[in-house]
């Protein structure tokens, strides 16, 4: 039987050996387990045998916090609570893509997209609904001529072209056949996610936060950054601003600090260039630990632009 221990070593060592680069820190408290840097990409991954597992407001901070990193999410497991995985089909949870291990190895190492889908009722394939269309119409064929010659529907032709539903693998082959093209489209998960996105805060997301985390953010809304709350992560905030994205670790003071949590947070900076940073309440006798920017919020207070801590943050790393 496979041991929970034994899944996540097995996963360590595929990314060991097929990551062109990666942070990895198996925490349950944590939305993701492992940061993968394959250079012109990113890849966050969650890792549960059983994929169903992964709660849904794990997947919504996965998701909310890829979204500002430019990072794609992935959930890495072997069965759903009802069957095992098939490798080089996607299952999807929310709107995060669940695979297999062995299809995570695929695409490292050989960049071997899944092109299969798991949906209720079957197994489908990922069609370009706008190949489809181009095809259709550069033979001159109505939808109804195609939905006549594959002994289909016109409505399920039209679905296919807007990509609301997805095909069998038999209709996709006869849609190639017919059309003299390949339709089939690998769902490539190494694509870069180019937009971040700013997340609201409203006053209920502050509603459990504590003082320390109010009085950051309203320091950091003056200075001009938006902030993102992140409850499930090595970091409390993610601070952007431009091309700049700050990982803040915020304690109420700097005693008994996760050391594990530390080194994690400055794997995952270089790995995603970006500045970490430790904020805290009270006065600091250091400028930096394990070579990450630490500051108190009185420091902050005393800021009158974002530049000034962007250059704290890069003066300090390391010291």
């Amino acid at each position: 039987m496979l041991t929970k221990q034994k899944y996540l070593d097995d996963v360590r060592d595929v990314l060991d050996t097929a990551a062109r680069e990666h942070a990895t820190s198996f925490n349950p408290e944590y939305c993701f387990d492992s940061i993968i840097d394959e250079g012109d990409t990113r890849i966050a991954i969650k890792t549960s045998v059983t994929i169903d597992n992964v709660e849904s407001h794990v997947r919504e901070e996965l998701s909310k916090i890829c979204s500002i990193l430019r990072c794609t999410p992935i959930i890495i497991g072997e069965r759903t609570r009802k069957r095992p995985l098939i490798d080089g089909v996607i299952h999807i949870r929310g709107s995060i893509p669940a695979i297999t291990l062995e299809t995570l190895r695929g695409i490292l190492e050989d960049k071997v997209f899944p092109f299969l889908l798991a949906k209720k009722g079957g197994i489908y394939v990922i069609m370009n609904g706008n190949k489809l269309k181009k095809a259709r119409e550069a033979k001159s064929y109505s939808r109804g001529d195609i939905a006549d010659e594959i002994g289909l529907s016109r409505r399920a032709i039209y679905e296919y072209e807007r990509g609301t539903m997805s095909p069998t693998i038999d209709v996709v082959l006869s849609l190639e056949e017919l059309l003299d093209t390949i339709l089939i489209d690998p769902l490539n998960l190494l694509k870069t996610i180019s937009t971040p996105s700013k997340s609201e805060i409203t006053h209920e997301s502050l509603g459990n936060q504590t003082q320390l985390t109010k009085t950051t953010l309203e320091i950091f809304s003056r200075l001009g950054f938006n902030s993102t709350i992140a409850n499930d992560a090595p970091f409390n905030l993610l601070t952007s601003l431009q091309h700049h994205v700050v990982l803040s670790y915020l304690k109420q003071r700097l005693e008994r600090l996760d050391e594990n949590r530390l080194e994690f947070l400055a794997k995952l900076a270089d790995i995603l260039n970006e500045e970490p940073a430790i904020i805290a309440s009270d006065s600091l006798t250091v400028e930096a630990i394990s070579g990450i920017p630490c500051f108190c919020l009185k420091e902050l207070l005393s800021l009158e632009n974002p530049s000034e801590f962007i250059a704290l943050i890069q003066s300090r790393r390391g010291a």
